[in-house]
């Protein structure tokens, strides 16, 4: 059984204008950014039993909008393979910088861990907030952060003060 519809317009009007500021300094574009948001509420629809065992609906609904937002970048990656992302929302050189640096991220880490790439690098959460985002423990969370630098690292994909600091 679903979200009555009710209670859904409510989270709608409640979170979509946060929700489509996430997605947009994501994907940087404004319509893909809407489409990100309209996803994350057919899931929701969908799938109303994992959303209503969150203690906070932001926390699920952050995490959603993250993982479909690196999703659409993902599918962007393959429709305009020169790698760098076009930006019409946000013009701020560290906007377009974490965007192109999550488009490479995405070519070279699994879901999970460009999920944690992107809320501890680019949205500068603590491990302990990433932990809570993704519903994992703080313990796996510091084993991913130590593989995410290892690869990183390797990769050359973080700057060299996010490898010694985060």
């Amino acid at each position: 059984m679903g979200i009555p519809r009710q209670e859904l317009e409510a989270l709608y009007r409640q979170y979509a204008p946060v929700l489509f500021r996430r997605a947009r300094r994501l994907v940087g574009r404004d319509a893909e950014a809407w489409d990100v948001v309209q996803q994350v509420f057919e899931r929701l629809m969908t799938t109303s039993e994992a959303f209503r065992r969150e203690a906070s609906p932001m926390t699920w609904l952050w995490r959603i909008t993250t993982n479909v937002a690196l999703n659409q970048l993902r599918s962007r990656s393959l429709r305009e393979p020169d790698g760098k992302v076009a930006d019409e929302a946000e013009t701020t050189d560290d906007g377009v910088e974490a965007r192109n640096l999550i488009s490479v991220w995405l070519k070279q880490l699994d879901e999970r861990e460009a999920s944690v790439a992107t809320l501890l690098y680019v949205d500068g959460l603590t491990q302990e907030e990433v932990a809570d985002v993704l519903g994992l423990s703080r313990k796996t969370i510091g084993r991913e952060v130590e593989q995410l630098r290892q690869k990183a690292a390797a990769l050359g994909a973080l700057p060299k003060k996010e490898l010694a600091h985060g």
